[in-house]
């Protein structure tokens, strides 16, 4: 006797029906997990390609932020340069006009005093004065030449220096209504 003829066929049927219900089910289910899986991935794509987009515009930003500091740096040492053309120009036209003045005070010192300009005892004392006071002059004179050729380097350095430390802390702002 065949074991399978005791049940009933309607027993069959709904053993076949749950069958197939359950081979759909799984079937449904396998394909939402795969449409599932591959919307991730798409999704996870999209990511990967806005986060390398972000990350090609940083690095364009950063580039044109160096460009920029470049330029800046580059004009400062430009205006330096002719800051300190001119600054060596004055000071040479000063030293020629206090050489100039030197060579006159050289000839009032080696000039005789006039006859009647003082007594004897004097002249003498009056060209000690005006030799003392000449040698005291000149001393003064090289002393602030000095002192101004320093005072001209530092400042020229200084005004260089701030204007690079302004020109690399100061970024550019993003105009309005583009992204940053």
């Amino acid at each position: 006797m065949n074991p399978f003829a005791l049940i009933p066929l309607k027993d069959w049927l709904y053993l076949g029906a749950c069958a197939v219900i359950a081979a759909a089910g799984w079937m449904f289910v396998h394909h939402e997990r795969e449409l599932g899986a591959a919307h991730a991935e798409a999704q996870l794509q999209h990511e990967r390609a806005a986060v390398a987009e972000a990350s090609a515009s940083a690095a364009a930003a950063a580039a044109s932020e160096t460009e920029r500091r470049a330029a800046a740096i580059q004009e400062i040492v430009h205006e330096t340069t002719q800051q300190t053309a001119r600054v060596l120009a004055d000071a040479s036209a000063a030293a020629a006009e206090r050489d100039s003045l030197r060579v006159q005070l050289d000839a009032l010192r080696r000039q005789p005093l006039p006859a009647g300009a003082a007594s004897a005892s004097g002249s003498d004392a009056t060209a000690a004065t005006v030799r003392v006071l000449a040698d005291l002059l000149g001393r003064a004179d090289d002393r602030a030449t000095a002192l101004a050729a320093i005072a001209d380097q530092r400042g020229t350095a200084g005004a260089a220096c701030q204007r690079a430390y302004q020109a690399l802390t100061t970024t550019t702002q993003p105009q309005k209504g583009t992204a940053p």
